[in-house]
């Protein structure tokens, strides 16, 4: 009896340990300052540059802008855009965008077409980038990648 005793003592320690070790060692994600992040996004002029693994340059460039009030603007590369957004934590999303309807080529019509879908599916914000830099992931963890063109440099 004595031996099944000791065996028990030891699953019960050794279970302990390792819920000790689990916890030590997790990869739980810090809790965000929104304050903060919503600072981060608020007031600069976002330049799309890539969807996906696909380039966007800058002529002309798609933007987007996050404004305190909750609200988002921006150009698709044909039309201006409105709407709103939703952040809490790293959760984003927009509301319904409205878009100007002015129709320009086919190439630009559907770069815009491709932008605003993206957009309509964004859920997250990646907040492990630089100051400059703004990723949104989509639902299905496609990636939207921005730059506020904040260099600082020296003629910019």
């Amino acid at each position: 009896m004595s031996t099944l005793w000791k065996r028990m003592c030891c699953a019960a320690l050794l279970l302990a340990a390792l819920a000790s070790l689990g916890a030590c060692g997790s990869h739980e994600a810090p809790v965000l300052n929104e304050n903060a992040l919503r600072q981060s996004l608020v007031g600069k002029t976002w330049t799309l540059r890539t969807i996906v693994s696909r380039d966007f340059d800058d002529d002309p460039a798609l933007t987007i802008k996050f404004n305190a009030d909750g609200t988002v603007e921006g150009f698709g590369g044909c039309n201006a855009f409105t709407g709103t957004y939703t952040l809490k934590d790293d959760y984003l999303e927009f509301g319904p965008l409205a878009a100007t309807h002015k129709s320009c080529s086919p190439v630009a019509d559907e770069r815009e077409y491709t932008y605003l879908t993206y957009l309509a599916t964004v859920r997250r914000l990646d907040t492990q980038t630089g100051p400059d830099e703004l990723v949104l992931l989509t639902e299905n963890q496609s990636e939207l990648r921005f730059t506020s063109g904040g260099s600082g440099g020296l003629f910019w």
